[in-house]
């Protein structure tokens, strides 16, 4: 009886489109990969990747939508490349080889040291802490909607009294003095009035008799009374007219001071019934949470989402710390020391012809200096024999 041993002679690895863009979100060689279990461990961490990335984005357009007061289109680019960042820095991270100490003179070390790394590490965690805080607003602002929204038409009717109480200008003042104004004046209008009547009282009484002289007719006093009522009576058209032209100019300075006051308040008003972005829902949700201290569940409920968020964003640096190492970290770490020792033997080499080319070098050298004093001996002494020779 015969076992089979799987290898890449019997592996399909690449022939499934899927299985080939997971391993590549995964960052892996799938020359390397030997056997089905690390094929479907690094198909599941380019899913893990993926899946990551895909909520990065999720969450981005939702807590857009949540600060812009609802959705637009024009979050979408925005949401994809937040998705594309936090795509590739987990995929750095993960793709990332654990080759050790690779110096074939010593054991091979497994754990990294984060010294090289600490910087992308920190940095994706960075990420990781900033969205799941700014994630997990948005959701509590989604989860407590109907208790937010309670809380600020509250704040609402509380701003709007503010408001309406509010006499920034001066305008309640100046409407109050304007309007004593006008008391007064009618108040002249109701004497000269009553005046005329008393005139008039005075008039009837004296021609019946039954007041003044008591004797009844039309004589000098009844028209010296006449005459009395006649005179108040234009004193009072008079004051009327008059009560009347500056109660109409001061009405008119009121209602230009009560339309400015209104259309402040409108205003204001308006922009209270506007302001529902995030910093006001914000401030409603923290309103919500002081009132409800005595709930357990509304107060843990925002660490249980924080937490689970921030595990969910740092799922690909923790499989890269904490992990062990598998065949393909043992395959990637002998590939890389066969590449090691091959360019140390090509840098021995190297250094090899250098130092041969050194020697000849140096050889020549010491053989054009042998040579030139051959030469200088030679010519020394045929030229001493030639000083020597008889016939001289």
């Amino acid at each position: 009886m015969t076992t089979k041993i799987w290898s890449r002679t019997n592996q399909p690895a690449g022939r499934n489109p899927l299985t080939w863009f997971f391993l590549w979100c995964s960052g892996v060689d799938r020359n390397l990969i030997d056997t089905r279990v690390e094929r479907f461990r690094y198909v599941g961490v380019g899913v893990f990747i993926v899946l990551i990335a895909s909520v990065a984005g999720v969450m981005f357009t939702l807590f857009g939508t949540v600060i812009n007061g609802g959705f637009t289109p024009l979050l979408l680019p925005f949401a994809v490349g937040w998705a594309l960042l936090v795509f590739w820095a987990d995929r750095s991270i993960v793709a990332e080889p654990r080759y050790g100490d690779l110096d074939p003179g010593r054991p091979g070390t497994w754990r990294k040291r984060l010294g090289p790394h600490l910087f992308q590490y920190l940095f994706r965690v960075a990420i990781a802490v900033g969205s799941a805080l700014l994630v997990t607003e948005a959701a509590l602002l989604l989860m407590f909607q109907p208790e937010i929204r309670r809380e600020m038409d509250a704040a609402r009717i509380e701003q709007v009294a503010a408001v309406q109480a509010l006499d920034r200008h001066g305008e309640t003042r100046q409407i109050a003095e304007l309007r004593s104004k006008i008391e007064a004046n009618d108040k002249q209008v109701a004497a000269a009035e009553k005046q005329v009547a008393t005139a008039a009282d005075k008039m009837s009484g004296e021609i019946g008799g039954g007041t003044g002289t008591r004797r009844p007719g039309y004589g000098p006093i009844a028209a010296a009374r006449k005459r009395e009522l006649e005179q108040l009576r234009k004193s009072a058209n008079a004051t009327r007219t008059r009560v009347d032209q500056e109660n109409k100019a001061l009405r008119d300075k009121i209602g230009t001071l009560e339309n400015g006051r209104q259309s402040r308040i409108s205003a204001s008003v308006e922009a209270i019934d506007q302001d529902r972005g995030w910093i006001t829902q914000e401030k409603a949700l923290q309103r919500f949470l002081k009132a409800n201290r005595d709930s357990w569940m509304v107060q843990w409920i925002p660490w249980v989402l924080r937490v689970t968020f921030l595990a969910i964003d740092l799922l690909p640096v923790s499989l890269k710390l904490f992990a062990r190492p598998t065949l393909y970290d043992r395959r990637l770490r002998a590939q890389a020391s066969v590449v090691a020792y091959r360019t140390a033997q090509k840098r021995q080499v190297e250094r090899d012809a250098v130092d041969q080319a050194m020697d000849l070098e140096r050889i020549r050298a010491n053989t054009r200096y042998d040579l030139t004093r051959e030469e200088e001996s030679f010519r020394k002494s045929s030229r001493l024999g030639y000083l020597r020779d008889d016939r001289w």
